[in-house]
Order: structure tokens, then sequence, then C-alpha cells
């Protein structure tokens, strides 16, 4: 009997979902199996740009850092208590801020007029520990939480007065961990430990001395989203094309801006839920969230000695959801936006000791080479029959030089064989590898040690290997 030739691929790539088995992916929608270090944009995958230092500064840990953005954009960062800064748009060098601010330790992004206000504060206004658990800016009014409590400043203040305060109890009594504002739909979420509250602030705080004419907007209005779905990280808020993400107890929850979420929804991590297998609850609050590019960018730790050196990239344009995992050789504190020296936004990292990376930028990640890796679906034909596979075909151009590997991952039996190499410049090209394996299943994985190479398409050829009439049990 004649051999039928079948094939099965992937013309476009969507992203990946690395749990619990890829042999369930839809295949018309490109889902990988596994991403490190690409970057997917329209179908097409390419390794990520690198690291390149701005700033070198060693002196000793530091605890926490985050942006302010005005004339100038800023990032802050703390030893102990002493703060420093350094601009990213009008570069010259650091920068001591005095009188030292230990009440805006620990408050992030959108923290107090986006931290501008730092100089402003003096000792007069706070001194001691900071008695609030976060703070955001709400369009020139500073909101602030602590407990079941917000509190909204007076426009235009940055005292820490009571304008007015709301009151997130409606039966959960939760105590307040994070505040985010979307200037989207210009309502700000409160998170708890264990729930989560939509708030549309009042147009105007100023005491009201016509009581016979108030309309609604002298009031804010809460809605509660959840009552069991609170943050673990409170620094892992952000707002991604028409979305916020956030790290909950159980993985990373969404939100939509319109529609909102379903209480006890399921984490959209689920799909990736081994990246997240080991890290204890502690570590995990140390993740950092920021969006860049339509992309959300999270800082996790990694699952051996629980270092924050990994970023998750997730772009809600992408069917898989998560593009891909990233790997770096330091141990960071903080991701964050900010301008450049063009004024244009641009995605930055702070290590530990203080130096200040400008990421998705270099072809090495500050003189240390890296390595980008994707590894397909189960390409099965849909049976777990065994098959003969013939051969790998990986369209692609080497964008100048590149150095590529491309294996075979056989699947019962397991194994890894590297069937081509491409070390140079081919320009666009189809390349045909011969697999020559009879197994059930098998991946295709490529590894990009070298260049920036665009992948556009991964087919495989094969067949149904002969098969015996009786069934043994």
């Amino acid at each position: 009997m004649p051999r039928e030739f079948t094939s099965d691929g992937d013309v476009a790539f969507g992203g990946f979902n690395s749990y619990p088995n890829s042999a369930a992916f839809e295949p018309d929608k490109g889902v990988l199996e596994m991403s490190q270090n690409m970057r997917i944009v329209e179908g097409v995958i390419t390794r990520r740009k690198g690291l390149h230092k701005f700033y070198n500064h060693s002196s000793g840990n530091v605890l926490y850092a985050a942006p302010s953005y005005g004339v100038q954009d800023y990032i802050y960062f703390w030893h102990s208590n002493d703060l420093h800064r350094v601009s990213t748009t009008n570069y010259n060098g650091l920068e001591t801020v005095s009188p030292g601010a230990r009440a805006f330790n620990q408050v992030r992004g959108q923290g107090y007029m986006g931290l501008a206000s730092v100089e402003a504060a003096t000792t007069a206004n706070w001194t001691g520990d900071y008695d609030f658990t976060d703070a955001c800016n709400v369009l020139g009014r500073m909101a602030y939480c602590k407990s079941d409590q917000v509190w909204f400043s007076l426009y235009g203040g940055v005292q820490p007065f009571n304008g007015d305060t709301v009151s997130l109890v409606q039966g959960t009594f939760d105590s307040n961990q994070a505040l985010f504002y979307s200037y989207t739909n210009r309502k700000l979420y409160a998170f708890g430990k264990r729930s989560v509250y939509e708030v549309e602030p009042a147009f105007s705080s100023m005491s009201i001395e016509d009581r016979q004419n108030v309309g609604e907007n002298a009031f804010h209005k809460v809605v509660r989203l959840s009552s069991q779905d609170g943050i673990l990280a409170k620094d892992s808020v952000a707002e991604a094309m028409g979305s916020l993400f956030y790290l909950s107890h159980d993985g990373i929850k969404q939100i939509s801006l319109d529609k909102g979420m379903l209480e006890g929804q399921a984490p959209i991590s689920d799909k990736i839920a081994d990246l997240f297998t080991g890290i204890p609850a502690a570590d995990l609050q140390k993740a950092v969230g920021v969006s860049f590019n339509g992309r959300y960018y999270l800082l996790m730790p990694n699952q051996t000695n629980h270092k924050l050196d990994r970023v998750l990239v997730l772009d809600p344009t992408l069917p898989g959801l998560f593009e891909s995992i990233d790997s770096y050789h330091v141990e960071l504190v903080s991701i964050m936006v900010a301008r450049d020296s063009d004024k244009k936004p641009a995605l930055w990292a702070i290590d530990k000791n203080g130096h200040i990376y400008q990421m998705e930028v270099d072809s090495t990640d500050d003189g240390t080479a890296y390595q980008g890796m994707f590894r397909t679906r189960n390409y099965n034909f849909r049976s777990e029959m065994d098959k003969r596979y013939d051969a790998v075909m990986l369209r692609m151009n080497t964008n100048g030089s590149a150095h590529v590997e491309l294996s075979f991952r056989s699947i019962n039996p397991d194994g890894l064989h590297l069937i081509d190499t491409i070390n140079g410049n081919v320009g666009g090209t189809v390349r045909r590898a011969l697999a020559g394996k009879k197994c059930s299943g098998c991946n295709v994985e490529v590894v990009v040690k070298s260049g920036f190479p665009t992948f556009y398409s991964v087919m495989v050829d094969g067949s149904l290997a002969g098969r015996s009439i009786f069934n043994v049990f």
C-alpha cells in the first residue's frame, strides 16, 4: 500500500501557551509551545532587542525605583532613606534629592503627581513613615488609600489632608493594597487582598454651599467588581489595549475597561501556569508590571533562586496572548516607562545596584550575549498513532548575518535532533531539512544565537506509519 503523505505546520505565529499540552492548541492560530527572548509582530517572529546601560551607579543596594513625568523625565531610586534621581531626557548624572521622602517610598508609577512632587514635599508635611498603602494621580488630585478607605485631595493640592473620603466596604471589609487610575475611562480602580472596586471620582471635592442644586458629578460612584479576585503584587497593575492586567494570588487577571470582570474568573495565565510553579507568594509580591507599545510587561521571579530576572511579555492582540518570557543576566528591582533624549517613550530597567538600562535597543544585554528560542506546538497530524516524519521546512530571512539552529524534537520516543544550522547572511530562504524519524509526534525548535532573523512559517511533512490489523491490549 503506498504511503499517503500529509503535512502540518503554522504559516504565522500567535504567541505561546506552555501548559498543559500543546497538542490541544488550535492549529490555525499559530500558537507556540514556548517563546523565549522573542517578539511577534503581525505573525512574524524575531529575537528581542537587548539592554543598553544608560547609567552606571554602584552605591549599594537599591530598595525601590520609580519614574516621574514633567519637563524632564526622572528615574528615582531609594537606598534606605536616601533618595536619588537621574534624568533620562537631559542626562546630567546622579542627583541627590533633599529632603528625603520616606513617605513616597513604595509609591510608584502614577504615585503623587507622578512623583514630581517629591521635591515639593517638606519634612513639615511628611515626617516619619508614610501612613498610606498606595497613591496615584487622578487628574491633578491625589488619591491615596489605607484599610478600606480612599481619600482624595483638593485640586492642585499635594498636602496630606482629606479633601473627601470614599469607603469601600460593601460587604468585603477588605484592606486596599493598590490604586490605579485609567485615563481611558476616567475611573479609579482599588485593589484589595480579595476585592476589586471601580470608582468614578466626583468632579469636585470643594465645599458645596448651594445644597439645593447638587448634581450627580458631586458624588463618587463606587462599583464592586469582585469580592474574591484581589491583588498579590501591588506594583503589577498596568493598562494595555483597553484592559487592566495585574498579578492576583492565583495568576494574572484581566479587567476590561468596557465590560469589567466576572466574579471569580479564571486567571488568563492558566495557559502558562508552569512558569509560576514553585515561586513563593512572598517573592511574587515583588513583581512589577508596566505597559509599553501596546504590551504588558511583568517583571517576575525565576523558578530557581527567585530573583527578579525574567520579564513576561503579554500582547492582547495575539491569539495566544503571551508573546515571550525574557531572561536577563542581571537581578532587577523595577521596570518602567520614561522618555529618552529624543522625548520618545522608552522602556527602562533598574538593577539592585542602581544601574539603569534602556531595554529593547541593543544587540546584547550590556555586552552579554543572549539567545532567542521558540518551540512549536505538537505537529501530530491530529493522531496519536506512529508517523514517519520526512522533512521540516522553515521560511525565514536572516536580515544580514545570523546564527540559527533548527532542531527536530521527537515525541514518543523523546529526543532532540539538530537537523540544520544557518550561520551567515543568506537573506530570504526556505530551508528544507531532513528529519527521518519515526515517532508519534514532534515539535520544531528554533534557536537564534546571534543576529535578528525573521521567521514566517514552519511546516513538517510525513505519513502515518504502517500498523497491524490486530490490536494488542
